[in-house]
């Protein structure tokens, strides 16, 4: 199934026509939820579609729950797109580590490591999303995923400034995160 995923992707990329293309810039969704136990999440969600058919996304995550935080968990993927009239074609062909601008000092490395997992794996499982689109204007994108979840994003002036890692999450120790056997120090 995924490699006739692949084809048709790949079909459409190279042998259709596009359209003139409102889709163009910069776009952003925020989700927020509170669980049952009381924890807030905060999801920011920057798309940025690139007149060359290039793309980045950026997802931001806030969580707390009592004094245990996480303040701007970053995981960033970037790619390729096309689109034809209704349909939008995002190929994931990059995803960077993740990190993490403040974290409470009672959240542990597991933890952090986990939250950051749980979002890279919604980019990994899916790298070829065939959506539809069934809004467009000049301010709000609305698609709807294959599985049928419906996203509505809204056009922002700019997408939000790389967050940059202090030197030290913790006096003590900064957080690190293994990904691969490679010991990488952005988290």
């Amino acid at each position: 199934m995924r490699h006739l995923l692949t084809l048709v992707s790949l079909a459409l990329l190279l042998h259709a026509e596009p359209v003139h293309d409102m889709t163009v810039g910069n776009w952003q969704t925020i989700t927020t939820s509170t669980s049952e136990n009381r924890t807030h999440v905060t999801e920011k969600e920057f798309l940025n579609l690139k007149a060359d058919h290039t793309f980045d996304i950026t997802i931001l995550v806030n969580l707390k729950k009592g004094e245990h935080f996480i303040k701007d968990l970053q995981v960033k993927a970037s790619g390729i797109w096309k689109r034809y009239v209704t349909t939008l074609v995002v190929v994931i062909q990059k995803i960077e580590v993740p990190f993490a601008k403040e974290v409470s000092r009672t959240i542990t490395q597991r933890s952090l490591e986990l939250l950051a997992g749980t979002y890279q794996a919604r980019l990994r499982g899916n790298p070829i999303r065939i959506n539809t689109i069934t809004f467009l204007d000049n301010n709000k994108l609305t698609i709807v995923d294959e599985k049928g979840i419906k996203t509505e994003y809204t056009k922002s002036k700019a997408l939000p400034k790389t967050v940059t890692m202090p030197s030290q999450l913790h006096k003590e120790e900064p957080i690190r995160m293994q990904v691969g056997g490679v010991r990488h120090k952005r988290f």
